[in-house]
């Protein structure tokens, strides 16, 4: 009897998850990368520091541009963190150091600052309670102000420390639903996925349910009352299952597993990704669910700030209603005229950014996590399975990625499973000539009637934008990856290694090991960060 039957029903079951749909949430690029369209930073006046890539998705607009760089022909890697799962990109000072979050259990530190070979520099205390940024913060990248300020958010706290790690302030979220909605012990949390600084540089940011804070960068002073989005709080995310193993082996606090995953997946939350703004208007883009129930909304909201003593205001622009789920981060185009965002369902859409009219959708496949969009406003999309598809700004499909020639020279064919498979592994950024994502190649495997991919080798992929061809693996990760690919101006390459499929499915290495064809094995779970250097 074949190995992978003599497991149960049940121990299968616990493992059919699709980790590679993830991330981000939301899971925001360079200062000048971006050119003077709508909406892009300008180093003189932007709050942001001029690093290249200082907030989750790289930039205001969340599009995951570096348009300066072109690949290198070859990388020296090296791994920081190792044990910790890493959902969120890091972010960059302006003395070169980075900042990143991890998720690991009290008495851990989870705000880190490493230097550009990956040397921890410092660490914020190990956290007890709510002394210390807490097990939450890995759900959220820290941005990044002209003076090198930090600010990150974790389970119930947001706060701000220089970058010397000297703590500047910190203040109190909203707290979360009560009851706790989230599995039996778990915390009740209630983070930003990753803030955002306004126009006139006041801290945004949208707790995962829905509760809407600005704060004043210097003292942490609320600089207008929360506001409230008007959506309900979604369904529990039961599609996906996921395993029992996931994030084992303290890669994760235990108690924020199942908030997490929810959170990542839009499941009982109200909001699950990160704030788009258009530091030329200033006008925000959230997506969050609508008011009615199993719908989602973009929501364009406008931040006035205190004037003559008399406190900011939050309102609502426009709410543009779209499928299910909270939505993917919205991403603004290069001229500052259009927002994309995708819903649970697979549909990809593009809004007017002044009135909030949808312009078009388009039935990609596309996962629910943000988009990326290059200089002539073509939108890239991870889809789930698949890789990338890419899109032109009037929403007609341009192509979806070939990497059969890459798959093939990567991996051989298996005499138990076939041919090898490739599946995208977190999501795409634009660069000079390419686009960049993240892919594991391994095999399906038929488990209890259903295939499950199962990752052997995770790569950092090149893709020819006007083809979808890939065209070569630049560097292979040393776990798989779930999240964003941090590219800065001077080249350099950071993938951040969730774990999430490599530890779902670590449970089923003992019996497919001795079935894969020779010297190869599952990737073993290690977490961390992977940096990449270019080789001169």
């Amino acid at each position: 009897m074949s190995p992978l039957r003599s497991m149960t029903p049940a121990k299968f079951g616990s493992l059919l998850f699709a980790a590679t749909t993830v991330l981000a949430t939301g899971f925001g690029s360079s200062t000048g990368s971006i050119g003077s369209a709508g909406g892009s930073l300008d180093p003189d006046t932007s709050v942001y520091a001029d690093t290249g890539w200082v907030t989750l998705h790289g930039d205001s607009g969340n599009r995951r541009q570096q348009l300066g760089v072109e690949p290198a022909q070859s990388y020296t890697r090296w791994t920081a963190l190792q044990g910790a799962s890493i959902l969120t990109a890091p972010t960059m000072l302006p003395n070169g150091n980075l900042a990143i979050t991890t998720g690991k259990a009290e008495g851990n530190s989870n705000l880190h600052v490493l230097d550009k070979f990956g040397t921890v520099v410092w660490e914020t205390p190990a956290w007890t309670g709510k002394n210390g940024v807490d097990s939450a913060a890995i759900i959220s990248s820290p941005i990044i102000d002209k003076d090198g300020n930090i600010f990150v958010s974790d389970a119930d706290q947001l706060w701000s420390y220089t970058s010397d790690g000297v703590l500047r302030w910190v203040i109190d979220l909203p707290a979360a639903p009560s009851p706790n909605p989230f599995a039996d012990g778990s915390r009740a949390i209630n983070p930003f996925v990753t803030a955002a600084f306004t126009k006139d540089g006041a801290v945004f940011g949208t707790t995962v349910f829905g509760q809407v804070i600005v704060a004043d960068r210097a003292t942490g002073e609320l600089r207008a009352p929360v506001f409230q989005l008007p959506g309900s709080i979604a369904k529990r995310h039961t599609k996906t299952p996921m395993s029992p193993n996931m994030w084992a082996g303290g890669m994760m606090d235990p108690a924020i597993k199942d908030p997490i995953f929810q959170i990542i997946m839009g499941g009982i939350v109200q909001s699950a990704n990160t704030p788009a703004v258009d530091s030329v208007t200033g006008r925000v883009y959230v997506a969050a669910t609508d008011k009615e129930e199993d719908k989602g909304a973009l929501y364009g909201l406008d931040v006035v700030p205190p004037k003559n003593g008399a406190p900011g205001s939050i309102s609502i622009a426009f709410a543009a209603q779209m499928g299910p789920g909270s939505g993917s981060s919205p991403v603004i185009s290069p001229d500052g005229k259009t927002v994309y965002t995708c819903d649970d369902e697979g549909l990809l859409y593009a809004f007017d950014a002044a009135s909030g009219k949808e312009l078009w959708n388009a039935p990609s496949g596309a996962a629910a996590a943000a988009v990326a969009v290059d200089a002539r406003g073509s939108i890239y999309a991870l889809t789930n399975p698949g890789v990338l598809s890419a899109y032109s700004a009037a929403g007609a499909k341009l192509w979806d990625a070939d990497l059969s020639e890459l798959t093939n020279a990567t991996l051989p064919v298996s005499d138990v499973y076939g041919a090898p498979v490739v599946r995208g592994n977190g999501n795409p950024t634009v660069v000079n000539g390419s686009i960049l994502i993240e892919v594991f190649y391994g095999y399906d495997v038929p488990i209890q009637g259903y295939p499950v991919s199962v990752p052997v080798k995770s790569a950092i992929v090149d893709i020819d934008p006007v083809t979808g061809k890939g065209m070569r693996n630049i560097g292979f990760a040393t776990d798989t990856t779930e999240g964003i690919l941090a590219v800065t101006p001077d080249g350099r390459i950071f993938s951040t290694l969730g774990v999430m499929t490599s530890t779902a499915v670590a449970p089923l290495a003992p019996m497919i090991n001795p079935t894969l064809p020779d010297g190869l094995e599952l990737i073993a779970p290690s977490g961390g960060l992977d940096g990449f250097i270019p080789n001169k």
